[in-house]
């Protein structure tokens, strides 16, 4: 079986798209061919990975980031002469509406996977409620469309029901994480030098794109409120985005690392003493996984699909709101020694539960669901 992936984020962005679409194309079993199809400036034509050249546009309200106009007729044209039995919907954007018109051009069956709840970005990012709900209709309209949708966590899932997106097709599909690639192995010494931080002195990191809907207007809050509580700490934050002046100027002493690859982002993980994550929007959140396989306590929000990704009270604290005293508290107790040293050991123990191979199952099982049912409606 073919199965050709459509998404929006080509593989020179590294977010939590990127990172589940890389696992997929490693994990995929034998009897499954996947292939991402996605738009760039520059073409790209390897046998799991299609890019072809487009005009690229800034994305409204985040200017720094970039969606490509596809030509919609070339994406029919590979999908057929590939062979494609099933066409995978991931992100809304154009690339969204291509694999739609190509399912439905070619008919054949449509997964979608919703990763990234736009319609509270909308909503966060322009100060209008109605865009908001307008593209949460769209994103109805858009998932409506697909055999089967699935989705990272419970509170997605709920998310897609309470919008209107038929139950009986949503299925849960949990996220993996590369317990090799982070792993407490790479902590540095050297790098901790440089931040000026210790056992006395953690280290508290950030890993995300700097903008608003991450809920990142509670650092400079949750900085004071540690001074208040004499919690001496350095805030660490690696990522690039439209707050990352701000963030400077409202954190002075926070060490702020711009954008990473892989290999260094690993490295700052196993380095740090623990991770914060405010964001009440993620669906998923990658990072709280991968701070967890370096031996990270986390610290999340309790909405979103973060805390799905933990064990409250064992790997790290859920925090409701964003009372910046509560958060400090939080931290507070997880930087005790022993407290540190137990969550630490958990956050690793968890993440070792939570291999791609087995993560990815229910993705495979909707991909083989759908082609059947394709092969036999064709009969």
């Amino acid at each position: 079986m073919k199965v050709a992936i459509f998404t929006d984020n080509d593989f020179d962005k590294i977010n939590g798209v990127t990172t589940t679409l890389t696992a997929v194309l490693r994990h995929a079993p034998v009897d499954i061919q996947t292939r991402i199809y996605t738009a760039a400036a520059l073409g790209s034509d390897d046998p799991t990975y299609l890019a072809l050249p487009s005009f690229g546009v800034g994305i409204p309200f985040y200017r720094e980031m970039k969606m490509y106009l596809p030509h919609w007729r070339q994406y029919l044209d590979r999908v057929q002469r590939d062979g494609v039995d099933v066409i995978h919907l991931t992100t809304p954007g154009p690339l969204g509406l291509v694999a739609l018109w190509v399912a439905s051009q070619a008919s054949l069956p449509l997964v979608g996977s919703f990763h990234t709840d736009l319609s509270a970005y909308t909503r966060l990012l322009s100060g209008s409620n109605r865009l908001g709900d307008w593209m949460r209709e769209y994103m109805r309209w858009m998932y409506g469309r697909c055999q089967r949708v699935l989705v990272p966590s419970e509170s997605t899932r709920d998310l897609l029901v309470a919008a209107r997106c038929p139950a009986d097709r949503i299925r849960i599909w949990s996220r993996g994480v590369d317990t090799q690639l982070f792993t407490p192995d790479r902590r540095s010494p050297h790098l901790r030098d440089q931040w000026r931080v210790s056992d006395d002195r953690p280290a508290l990191l950030y890993v995300g794109r700097l903008s608003k809907e991450k809920g990142l207007s509670l650092l400079p809050r949750l900085e004071s409120a540690l001074r208040a509580s004499s919690l001496d700490h350095r805030l660490i934050i690696a990522g690039d985005g439209p707050m990352r002046r701000q963030l400077a100027a409202e954190c002075p002493d926070a060490v702020i690392l711009g954008p990473l690859g892989r290999e260094d982002v690993a490295e700052v993980f196993a380095s740090a003493d623990l991770f914060v994550f405010p964001s009440e929007t993620d669906t998923a959140g990658n990072v709280v996984l991968e701070a967890q396989a370096s031996g990270l306590p986390v610290v999340v929000a309790s909405a979103g699909g973060p805390q799905e990704q933990m064990q409250s009270g064992v790997t790290g604290r859920v925090c409701a709101g964003h009372d910046p005293a509560l958060w400090a508290g939080a931290i507070g107790g997880l930087c005790q020694a022993p407290a540190r040293a137990a969550a630490s050991a958990a956050a690793r123990e968890f993440a070792l539960s939570r291999r791609w191979d087995w993560a990815l199952a229910p993705l495979f099982e909707a991909y083989r669901e759908v082609a059947d049912r394709g092969s036999r409606r064709a009969a």
